[in-house]
Formats: structure tokens, sequence, C-alpha cells
């Protein structure tokens, strides 16, 4: 059985990791997808929003933030990938039985990393952090963790929002609590629509799963 693990990492104390830096340029910073892997370092795809008064320029000034691509960047917007080479990144990618999740994320000034594995490999993942960082953060662990929608990247508001009644209402439960054209009278929609709609996100959904967790293998 797989199990989810969280770490939380407060400013002071993620200031002094490699990329720290990283928290006092970003109002956000968000994990979006791991895309290769360069001499043991990940190349992390994210997500981001400056600071007020910071740019590319500040971010080009972190030496264990190799920025790869900017692959769009409007006003205090930009979506870019870099390769990170500090010891918690290369951690990260050279578990075999634990992997990164959504939300990684950079918000109110503070670190929150999340892992994927089994429990074993999750316990020794968890013994290496702490002999990287000590035991000042914050650590939970749960079993029924659910990510961000950021595990379905390219699912659109209204197929979003198919998706989430359809959970809600038990049509993914065992045994089901409703059928297809529950939703559709819920919904106000045609059973067609929805089931073009769960069909598709159900696709979008192992994708992006697939792509996140097949750097386990």
């Amino acid at each position: 059985m797989l199990s989810q693990m969280q770490f939380n990492v407060q400013y002071e104390e993620a200031l002094e990791l490699p990329a720290g830096e990283l928290v006092n340029i970003f109002e956000q910073l968000t994990f979006i997808r791991i895309t290769e892997i360069i001499d043991n370092s990940p190349v992390l795809l994210f997500k981001a929003t400056f600071l007020k008064g910071f740019n590319q320029k500040n971010l080009n000034n972190i030496p264990s933030v190799e920025v790869q691509d900017i692959h769009f960047a409007e006003g205090a917007e930009l979506l870019f990938s870099a390769r990170m080479t500090g010891p918690i990144a290369k951690l990260i990618v050279s578990q075999k039985d634990a992997w990164p999740i959504a939300p990684i994320i950079i918000e109110k000034k503070q670190l929150v990393l999340s892992m994927q594995g089994t429990p074993s490999g999750l316990s020794t993942f968890r013994k290496k952090v702490v002999s990287l960082l000590g035991s000042r953060f914050k650590m939970t662990v749960n079993r029924s963790y659910q990510g961000e929608w950021l595990t379905a990247p390219t699912m659109s508001p209204r197929r979003k929002q198919v998706l989430e009644t359809a959970i809600n209402m038990g049509y993914y439960d065992h045994p089901r609590q409703c059928k297809q054209q529950d939703i559709a009278m819920r919904m106000g929609r045609k059973q067609g629509t929805i089931a073009e709609h769960l069909l598709l996100a159900e696709g979008n959904i192992l994708k992006a799963w697939f792509d996140q967790s097949r750097i386990s293998e």
C-alpha cells in the first residue's frame, strides 16, 4: 500500500537550504512535474509568481538553481524549468520507492514538500532528510492524502467540475452510489456529455500520475 508524507520547512530553516533564496523572491512557487534527470539532479517544471521587485535576474543568481527554459513569462508570472542541484533535490530522485507529488510549493515563505511511496521508502527518505535538516521541520503523514489538481494539468474547469461532482456523489465508490445519468440530472447536462468528461478526466489523471510516478521505476 502506498503512503504519503508531507514536510513543512519554515522560513528560517528554508533559507539555510542551497535553494533557500527562492523563498525571498517568489510569492508562490509550485512544482508541476519532473521533466528529466541530469547527472543525478532533477529538472523540475515550476509555475511561479515573483514578489514585487524581483525578476528572472534574481532567479539566475541562485547557484543551485540552473534555469533550463523559460516557457512563459508575463509580468510577475513565470513558467520555467530548472535543474536543481541541492542535496534534497538529489535525494528525491535517488529514491527507488518514493517520489515527489503535488503539492511541492513555496508560499507564505515556507516550503512544503510532498512525497508518495512505500512505507519503507518514505521511512528511508525521512531519515535521510532528518540527517540533512535535523529535526527543525514539521512532518505530517497521511495515508489518504490527496494532491492538488496539478496532477491533472490539462483538465478544464468544466471537466474538473464534472469530476468533482461525480466524486462527491459517490460515482467512484465501491459499490457505486450513483450513475452517470444521476450526475447529468444534478448538473443539468446530457448523460453523453458527462460520460465524455469523465472518460477524458480519467485519462488526464492516469497520464499525469504515470508521468510523475515513473521516476520511481
